[in-house]
């Protein structure tokens, strides 16, 4: 198993960052300040070097004819007047046989040893050998490396304070967002973000996260929208596992993301709500029973409570659908503040299994069947606010021959066959009149609210 470090476990990124650039930094220093060291000792020593043999060539000029003479009062008052510079601490001359004949200054136990031969005439007369103290060299180039030691100290304690700064600023980011995210997690509350950092990365993370959230809020209020759409009350029917035959309104939300993006979850609760109320008046009057939300769409079940349909289910089905279409034509003319919805509406025969879920000491029942499918698959052929019934639905009709129909497209049913639907034109006339009559009642008791 992996273990972390001493220092990873007492040390945290920011300050781990910092270390290491600090150490870094004064690692290249150190070296930047050995190698100048060397150089600049090499440089010294080669300048010294070049000035004691410059002196020396002056002597030799000079002593020439003294040397010759092997004079060594002259060549010993030559030396004690000459001025040479601190480098040369040992002065010897030598005659031709290598002896010294003359001589100054204290001789060095360690450190080189430079001659120059003297010449008169193209004729040796001798040998000037001198000591060189060159630990003035080494004073200087010390003297530079304790600088650069010092400059090199200071640059990697601001190289280290601004690697943890820049680095602070993303792992204070990372920390911040790690609470929210753990809060998100345990308490389900939405996810607050912490501000935008300043790192460009980082925005690119942040702005996905910040989309995220902004998502799963329009979802939670859309959720809560539409989960008004549901009985408040549900019951398990007596049996239910058993198959029950009904009619089913699907009403499809269109482009309900792009209402997600454009409003935000209050402003989306508002406007569902309103729709809401419309569409629980025309369940209201006629027997359904807005049951749940499946998808972007609402389900209307009609006659689901009956232990015998009478077919008339079929035809409330097709009232209600006209009655929200007619209320939703009326508030789109009335109310201009009101943010135009597009509804399709299909209508569709058919079992439905309910299969109990408890939740929260309540149990609800959730709708398990092709005819759920195939109802919304109709919705998704259909038009706004036109209703598209299946044949299946028409076969179940009470002999209602005045209801005028228009043949519809031909789609495919979830096995693969091509299954005839049909456009409901008209109502019989004493329906259509009726509907209109309620829409007026709803309208005027809405607006007298």
């Amino acid at each position: 198993m992996h273990t972390a470090s001493p220092i990873g476990q007492k040390l945290n990124i920011s300050q781990i960052c910092g270390l290491l650039m600090g150490i870094l930094v004064l690692v290249c220093g150190l070296i930047i300040s050995g190698l100048g060291y060397s150089q600049l000792k090499d440089q010294q020593e080669n300048q010294l070097m070049q000035n004691a043999r410059q002196q020396l060539q002056h002597l030799a000029l000079t002593i020439a004819p003294s040397l010759l003479a092997e004079d060594r009062i002259s060549l010993t008052l030559t030396l004690s007047e000459w001025q040479t510079g601190p480098q040369l601490t040992n002065i010897q001359i030598l005659n031709t046989s290598q002896q010294v004949i003359a001589e100054q200054g204290t001789p060095l136990r360690e450190g080189p040893e430079i001659s120059q031969p003297v010449t008169q005439d193209n004729m040796a007369a001798g040998l000037i050998r001198a000591d060189i103290d060159l630990s003035s060299a080494g004073r200087t180039a010390r003297h530079y490396l304790a600088m650069g030691l010092i400059a090199s100290g200071l640059m990697a304690l601001l190289a280290a304070l601004v690697a943890y700064q820049l680095t602070e600023r993303v792992t204070g980011y990372l920390r911040q967002l790690e609470e929210s995210l753990g809060r998100w997690d345990a308490n389900d509350d939405p996810l607050q973000l912490p501000p935008s950092p300043a790192v460009s990365d980082l925005k690119n993370i942040h702005q996905a996260l910040n989309r995220i959230a902004v998502r799963e809020e329009h979802q939670k209020a859309m959720e809560q929208a539409l989960g008004r759409f549901v009985s408040g009350h549900p019951s398990a029917p007596s049996s239910p596992l058993r198959y029950h035959e009904c009619a089913l309104l699907f009403i499809e939300i269109q482009d309900l993301e792009v209402l997600q993006q454009r409003l935000s979850a209050e402003e989306l609760t508002s406007v569902l709500n309103h729709y809401h109320r419309l569409l629980s008046h025309a369940a209201k009057l006629y027997n359904g029973k807005v049951d749940r939300y499946h998808g972007s769409g609402i389900v209307m079940t009609f006659g689901i409570a009956n232990p015998v349909t009478t077919g008339h289910e079929a035809l409330h089905s097709l009232y209600a659908a006209q009655l929200f279409s007619g209320l939703v034509t009326h508030l789109r003319e009335t109310d201009s503040n009101m943010l135009p919805v597009e509804f399709r509406m299909a209508a569709h025969w058919g079992n439905v299994l309910l299969a109990p879920v408890t939740q929260d000491d309540r149990t609800e029942c959730n709708m398990i069947g092709d005819t759920v499918h195939w109802a919304s698959h109709l919705a998704d052929n259909g038009e706004e606010l036109r209703l598209l019934a299946s044949q299946t639905l028409l076969d179940h009709l009470p002999g209602n021959d005045d209801i005028q129909w228009q043949e519809g497209p031909l789609i495919s049913d979830l096995h693969g066959g091509e299954q005839a639907c049909y456009w409901l034109q008209e109502l019989p006339e004493k329906n259509h009149q009726l509907i209109q009559r309620q829409i007026r009642h709803i309208t005027a008791m809405t607006e007298q609210v």
